[in-house]
């Protein structure tokens, strides 16, 4: 009986090339040559292609800002492989704080492939005592941060980022001008400003960002404005789908409406932080927080469909600074960070 390890290395390789990266990653430790396979960049590459990995979620209930796979936490910014497990600390240019935006995405070329780098923005105050924004990046393969030259920072942006295709997305903007959805391109370098599917003028409406099947972006809407002759308040959820984001900068971005709800907001909590949505069942998964007074901090999951509204889980952790849950997806790599 022909066992694998009998078979010829590169042929070797090529079958655990098609193995799932979660699978790879318990392996790891099975022998040294396997060790070693699996931190190789060209097999990493390879099994990112042909390798399957099936998209995992996580709760995170008390993690600092997260972005798919970084945290800072406690003035320390740490960036973390959920699949192998290894975390790197990143050195600060200046110091960390909870209240700064952080990203993680990478750029692409031909020639390299990916390039893991981190966003950071904030303000700090200048020598003539005037709050100024700035933007920073941190290149992974160098361990240096440099400042941005030019970015559009005169905006608000709201809630965590989303990362797809290397690139992340808010919500942003400001009651004069308006909201919108605005994008870092981890590639050039800059802020690109997209649309939202309906114009927001006033902050009235609540909205979260997703990504659905590394290929598309959905926004979850309510509106908390009222009619102000009747009083009447809206109920209606609005979920949009994007059309498949391409690295083709010059595709336009468009939007369908792919699930309204009626929902009775009277008995549903409308604190919510991230959700997740199964295009084909039309199901979305929805995490909200409510913060009681005194200690606590609870975590709410609901399962919302057409015809559904299900309370699947609830979590009470002990209040801190970084409390607020998110569910996130990410696909399982054997990426060295």
């Amino acid at each position: 009986m022909t066992m694998i390890s009998d078979l010829p290395n590169d042929l070797e390789a090529e079958i655990l090339s098609r193995v799932p990266a979660k699978s790879l990653s318990r392996l790891k430790t099975t022998c040294k040559r396997w060790y070693a396979l699996f931190r190789e960049p060209k097999f990493v590459v390879k099994n990112k292609k042909l390798g399957r990995a099936v998209r995992e979620s996580i709760l995170l209930t008390n993690h600092g800002d997260v972005s798919i796979s970084w945290s800072i936490h406690l003035s320390r910014l740490v960036v973390w492989n959920p699949c192998t497990g290894q975390t790197r600390n990143i050195k600060a240019r200046t110091s960390f704080q909870t209240n700064q935006t952080y990203a993680l995405g990478y750029s692409t070329s031909s020639s390299s492939g990916h390039s893991y780098k981190i966003l950071r923005c904030f303000d700090y105050r200048n020598d003539q005592e005037v709050w100024v924004p700035q933007c920073e990046i941190d290149e992974l393969s160098s361990d240096s941060w440099r400042v941005l030259d030019s970015f559009p920072l005169e905006y608000i942006m709201f809630r965590d980022g989303i990362s797809l295709k290397g690139d992340t997305y808010w919500v942003a903007g400001h009651n004069e001008s308006g909201y919108f959805m605005m994008k870092f391109d981890f590639t050039t370098e800059r802020f690109v400003c997209l649309p939202l599917p309906i114009p927001i003028e006033r902050f009235v409406h609540r909205f979260v960002l997703s990504v659905v099947r590394d290929e598309k972006l959905s926004v979850l809407l309510i509106d908390d404005s009222s009619d102000s002759l009747s009083y009447h308040r809206s109920e209606e959820m609005r979920i949009w789908l994007s059309n498949k984001i391409s690295e083709d900068a010059n595709k336009d971005l468009s939007w369908r409406s792919d699930l309204v709800l009626e929902v009775d907001f009277d008995n549903f909590n409308k604190n919510f932080r991230s959700f997740l949505l199964d295009e084909e069942n039309k199901v979305a998964i929805l995490c909200c927080g409510i913060e009681f007074v005194g200690k606590d901090y609870t975590t709410i999951i609901y399962i919302i469909g057409e015809d559904m509204l299900k309370e699947v889980y609830t979590g009470t952790i002990t209040a801190s600074r970084s409390h607020s849950p998110l569910v996130i997806t990410y696909v399982p790599s054997l990426v060295r960070i």
